[in-house]
């Protein structure tokens, strides 16, 4: 789909509803964990790997992938590092504020059923569609390894949850990865595509699913090619 049909899609043929925030809370140093309330009119939960699309400031579109749904409403993880309009909305809003929301879109689905072990491969907010998807290959029993890309410790999404899940479920395992990690940090550093080549048999079996900016998921793109993994097991996120 191109950008101009997706924008087009967006506003004239997109269901839509008006949301508002019923949580918000500072995560690590960058990102908003905005929690949005359904309308009467609009039940979740959204399918695995939706995103919705909300009309921040009441005319500028921002894509977002969904964290967690549940029947009355829905997560969003914003990073405002960049200081874009969006994250700014979201930054500042408090508990009250309502803003129109198009979508839930779904092109990013969870495959069910394939058998094969589960590799995520995100940087900072993109791990959102992530969330819910581990949760899900642990239902089916899979292996599953989350490799997350950040510049600093404290940038790390929703790191408290992920660890928790590796304790209570060894075949889950997660890997923060840091390219500007201070001195005091013993994990992994680097990028998260160091690990495809380290590793070509594991994603060479592997669903993989890729979220986050585009030069990692290029990045990520090209070193699972250099592996030779299969094309039909590579998944990513291109919000339409």
């Amino acid at each position: 789909m191109s950008l101009f049909s997706t924008i087009r899609h967006w506003f004239t043929e997109a269901p839509h509803f008006n949301g508002t925030i019923i949580a918000t809370e500072r995560i690590g140093s960058r990102i908003q964990k905005v929690t949005v309330g359904l309308p009467n009119t609009v039940s979740g939960p959204f399918n695995l790997g939706s995103y919705v699309v909300p009309y921040t400031w009441g005319c500028v579109p921002r894509a977002y992938s969904v964290a967690k749904t549940d029947a009355r409403s829905f997560t969003l993880l914003v990073s405002f590092s960049g200081g874009g309009t969006g994250a700014r909305f979201f930054r500042d809003a408090p508990v009250g504020t309502a803003t129109k929301f198009y979508g839930p879109f779904d092109d990013f689905p969870y495959r069910y059923g394939t058998g094969r072990p589960k590799v995520f491969f995100a940087t900072s907010t993109g791990v959102a569609p992530f969330r819910m998807m581990v949760d899900e290959a642990v239902k089916e029993g899979l292996p599953a390894t989350l490799y997350l890309g950040s510049p600093k410790e404290g940038d790390i999404s929703l790191r408290d949850e992920f660890e928790r899940i590796s304790q209570d479920y060894p075949l889950f395992t997660f890997v923060p990865v840091l390219s500007k990690a201070d001195p005091s940090w013993s994990g992994a550093t680097g990028y998260v595509t160091d690990f495809i080549t380290k590793n070509p048999t594991t994603m060479r079996k592997s669903d993989i699913y890729i979220c986050g900016v585009p030069p990692m998921t290029m990045g990520v793109l090209g070193a699972l090619e250099k592996v030779q993994v299969p094309k039909k097991q590579i998944f990513v996120q291109k919000f339409g």
